[in-house]
């Protein structure tokens, strides 16, 4: 027996979306009799493409440091975790390769209508990287008087008309010339695979969703529109190799993040040096800005 055995009780859980995907998840309430100073019961935490609810390392740490504040928490899986499985109809197939990013409404709701369900009122959403653009996403779209507090931490800026104007833009208009050939040839449910902005397999059809002229999920157009209090992070290693392919959603994105929190009363933003995507090491320096 250790100490950390007793925040190790895990509950498995589900909530099912209003157009019929069933996601799964984990609960783990802290010890009884902790006293809980947040003004929530409990912190739903949401993966990055195609990550799980049992393997999303980032959040590890943090689901701990949370149970021992006397707060629970939800470990959740989206419609876009792992590459790709079979769904029910009438969707067929989901995860990362196959998502639309809009229908992560569906399952934000759904997890909190589970929080409910399991005795807690009020709740805070945390997510990472892509789960982190959906979070904004949803907070900018939707206003649900049951979420108290909102972070994300590192989403990236889903912005094309930035991709190509970068000097190696053509990187990302191959990515793209491709996926029009698939819809061209009827083709928008073939993944293929890509190397900007991100390392990944998709579709087309996802590729034009995430990437479309519209910017419909870019964070800077929808960051304006949130009034949820809400806490953004970057690393303080991300974009900076303006080489790499993760400089295309990251490169400048600090800057702009600090500007847009420094005009809004509800928004903060902190840089967490010396960390990566994943905050490897720096996992208390980025609970302690929490």
């Amino acid at each position: 027996f250790c100490e950390r055995d007793k925040f190790l009780q895990v509950e498995l859980i589900k909530a099912r979306t209003a157009d019929g995907v069933t996601l799964d998840g984990a609960l783990r309430r802290p010890v009884d009799g902790m006293v809980n100073d947040y003004p929530f019961g409990v912190v739903i935490m949401h993966h990055g493409v195609g990550g799980n609810f049992y393997t999303a390392n980032f959040f590890d740490d943090l689901a701990d440091r949370f149970l021992a504040k006397g707060c629970a928490v939800i470990r959740a899986n989206n419609r876009g975790h792992d590459l790709a499985y079979n769904a029910a109809p009438p969707h067929n197939r989901l995860g990362a390769a196959f998502e639309i990013l809009d229908d992560c409404r569906a399952d934000w709701f759904a997890w909190l209508d589970s929080a409910n369900e399991h005795g807690f009122e009020r709740a805070c959403l945390w997510a990472h990287s892509l789960g982190a653009v959906k979070n904004i996403y949803f907070l900018a779209r939707e206003k649900d008087s049951r979420i108290s507090h909102a972070l994300a931490s590192s989403p990236p800026c889903f912005s094309p008309s930035t991709f190509l104007a970068r000097a190696n833009g053509y990187l990302f208009e191959t990515a793209m010339q491709e996926a029009k050939r698939l819809e061209d040839n009827g083709r928008t449910d073939i993944i293929f695979p890509i190397e900007v902005p991100t390392v990944a397999m998709m579709t087309a059809g996802t590729f034009f969703d995430k990437y479309g002229a519209d910017e419909r999920y870019n964070i800077l157009n929808l960051l304006p529109d949130i009034e949820t209090p809400l806490f953004l992070t970057l690393g303080g290693l991300e974009g900076v190799q303006t080489d790499h392919p993760s400089a295309f959603a990251f490169e400048g994105m600090a800057d702009r993040l600090s500007e847009l929190a420094e005009g809004k009363n509800n928004t903060t933003f902190k840089l967490i040096e010396d960390a990566d995507h994943f905050y490897r090491g720096q996992s208390e320096s980025l609970w302690l800005a929490a």
